[in-house]
């Protein structure tokens, strides 16, 4: 079992509080540095519309500045560890307005991000094609069951949509699906039930063990590329297994101490064909949120020294 070493555990700090987001600067001093969770905040409402969504490059492989569903749902993943807060409170309320508005009726859910994303550098994969729909949004659950679970966690706002119509909608997609052809479908189905525990039946935690058993990268030598490696699917120690042998996990844990060690931070392992100069800026970007969130990693998993 490899431990990052103080040093390395510096380098990376340093790098992300010189060439990281405001965001991702908030958020490390937070974790570590008893950093006020309003400067996570006010680094995060720098992304929020008046509209209520989220955008402005939130998730920098979208530049679109106007809201979208995905990007609103990265934002709420961060709002949720901070809902007690009053100025989180009325973010939250703000989303939800705004995920009510978008709400696709003939979807039972949302579309990833508009047509408009097109005008603005993106990754190729986030491209609107002609019936209205990215690559993405082949597969429903992304960012829809998320987005449902949001709207169980915060139902107090909600005026317009139901709910547990809505849940058992998304519970019954996840059920019928016979192979899994998207780790960020899964990713977010995991998030759903996180917020709605009540449905983790035993039929659905099948069906959660067979996906992620279908998905996951078990050999070190894929954790090279754009891969769901296990972490993805056990993101802290008492998180179910999935069937996710713990020696791997542990060998997942020493990769990520081995690269923070040789390189003091760690960078994306995919890339775009187009836009090369709002890439270079997403690269920086994507690294700082790399680097925090494996060095907070990490740390749940008691692999920094002391």
């Amino acid at each position: 079992m490899k431990q990052l070493s103080q040093e390395a555990f510096k380098r990376a700090r340093n790098w992300v509080m010189m060439n990281g987001r405001p965001l991702e600067q908030a958020l490390f001093a937070h974790e570590f540095e008893n950093g006020p969770a309003d400067d996570v905040l006010n680094a995060l409402h720098a992304y929020q519309n008046v509209d209520g969504g989220f955008g402005n490059g939130l998730e920098p492989d979208i530049q679109l500045p106007d809201s979208s569903p995905i990007a609103t749902s990265v934002a709420l993943q961060h709002l949720v560890r901070f809902a007690e807060e009053p100025k989180a409170d009325t973010m939250i309320r703000e989303a939800i307005r705004y995920l009510e508005y978008s709400f696709l009726e003939e979807r039972q859910g949302w579309l990833a991000v508009p047509e408009k994303s097109n005008d603005f550098p993106h990754a190729f994969w986030w491209t609107v094609h002609e019936n209205g729909m990215s690559w993405i949004d082949a597969n429903w659950g992304n960012p829809s069951a998320e987005l449902i679970g949001y709207l169980y966690l915060f139902e107090e706002y909600v005026t317009a949509l139901h709910i547990p119509k809505l849940i058992d909608q998304a519970i019954q997609h996840f059920l019928s699906l016979e192979s899994f052809d998207s780790e960020h479908e899964v990713y977010c189905y995991l998030r759903l039930f996180a917020m709605v525990p009540s449905q983790r039946t035993e039929k659905v935690e099948r069906q959660l063990t067979k996906a992620v058993q279908s998905l996951v990268k078990l050999d070190r030598e894929n954790w090279e590329n754009y891969v769901p490696f296990p972490l993805k699917f056990i993101p802290s120690p008492g998180s179910p297994d999935f069937g996710i042998p713990s020696f791997k996990v542990e060998d997942n844990l020493d990769f990520f101490v081995e690269k923070i060690e040789e390189n003091g931070k760690l960078t994306p392992t995919w890339e775009w064909n187009d836009y090369p100069e709002s890439w270079e800026k997403a690269y920086q970007h994507w690294s700082g949120i790399l680097t925090e969130g494996t060095l907070s990693a990490l740390s749940r998993f008691e692999r920094l020294s002391k």
